[in-house]
């Protein structure tokens, strides 16, 4: 079993607690620490360093910034391409080991806040209104695609990991055989030849999202979305599970159990998934907290949720809606 760790706000001092280290060495962790675009200082790389030492993988979140967008989408694909270049350079001219780069495709952040905390309610309206209609331009997409195909490539000719993660929803295009969604998003992801495919199924997320459909057991909704990105991506795929800590939108729902989170890691054990990452440290710093997680995601037993109807029925209207929306796809540029 492969296990990461997410790191978004805890300072590069903070990570190389002793406990933190002994614990990563224990359970065989590799740490997602996030750089953000020129925040990089000497602490940072003296981290670096220290993991270094202990013989402990770590990989690099690394986002732009709040007004590039901050996650890497097809606004900002080209600054990503360059940031990647110069980055690598610079642990190369330290002699400091990484495993790779983290690449965060999600849509620009100010899309994401209008949704989530809009100022107006019209914001969050006019935003996914904008998702269907102007972000919906293939030769951005695809310009954008090629550059993401080049980072990848001289990630690899370097001899780094180049690990994607996405939401959820891209799973759409996968089982349908589209690419709607992630036009819509701006975040072109399956096309693209990535060491690993690492879908964020935040299940307290999930659960808050769909609270008002109370019909629909989402731990069966997990199951059943896993289970087919498992047998299309195979040992590409890599899962998200948390959360235990609000990330950079600030009201994210957290785990409130241990049995709750020892559920959803046995869900996905019983997909066959055996690449996971954990979001985040920033909310489980206390060493018996983080052994806790640690020791779930080791320990938890495959589980096998319940059949739910209504999960199959929202997925057959999805489909039509993919298809009926298709149409109008294929005649836009």
């Amino acid at each position: 079993m492969d296990t990461r760790v997410w790191c978004e706000f805890t300072s590069p001092k903070e990570v190389c607690r002793d406990y933190i280290l002994e614990l990563f060495k224990k359970y065989n962790v590799t740490l997602n620490y996030k750089l953000e675009y020129g925040h990089d200082s000497e602490d940072f790389f003296s981290m670096v360093e220290k993991y270094n030492e202990h013989k402990i993988p770590i990989s690099i979140w690394a986002t732009l910034s709040d007004e590039m967008g901050y996650w890497i989408n097809e606004k900002n694909a080209h600054h990503f391409e360059e940031y990647s270049k110069e980055l690598i350079d610079k642990f190369e001219e330290r002699e400091l080991k990484i495993k790779g780069l983290c690449i965060d495709l999600e849509s620009p952040l100010s899309d994401i806040q209008n949704i989530v905390n809009p100022k107006r309610k019209i914001d969050s309206i006019a935003t996914c209104a904008k998702f269907l209609t102007h972000n919906l331009n293939k030769k951005r997409f695809y310009t954008a695609k090629e550059t993401l195909k080049n980072t990848v490539g001289d990630l690899r000719q370097r001899g780094y990991e180049a690990y994607a993660t996405c939401i959820r929803y891209c799973y759409y295009d996968l089982k349908f055989n589209t690419e709607i969604m992630q036009n819509a998003l701006e975040v072109p992801v399956f096309d693209i030849d990535w060491d690993k495919y690492n879908l964020m199924y935040y299940a307290t997320m999930i659960r808050n999202e769909l609270k008002k459909l109370k019909r629909v057991n989402v731990d069966y909704l997990i199951y059943h979305q896993v289970m087919h990105l498992k047998e299309k991506l195979k040992d590409k795929l890599a899962i998200s599970v948390g959360v235990t800590n609000v990330g950079k939108l600030g009201n994210e729902p957290y785990y409130e159990s241990m049995e709750e989170f020892e559920k959803d890691i046995g869900i996905l054990k019983e997909c066959g998934v055996e690449d996971f990452s954990l979001f985040s440290l920033d909310g489980i710093l206390e060493e018996k907290k983080l052994e806790a997680f640690l020791t779930k995601m080791n320990t938890a037993k495959p589980c096998k949720p319940e059949l739910c109807s209504r999960v199959i029925r929202n997925e057959v209207l999805a489909e039509m809606l993919l298809k009926l929306f298709n149409g109008y796809y294929k005649i836009i540029r």
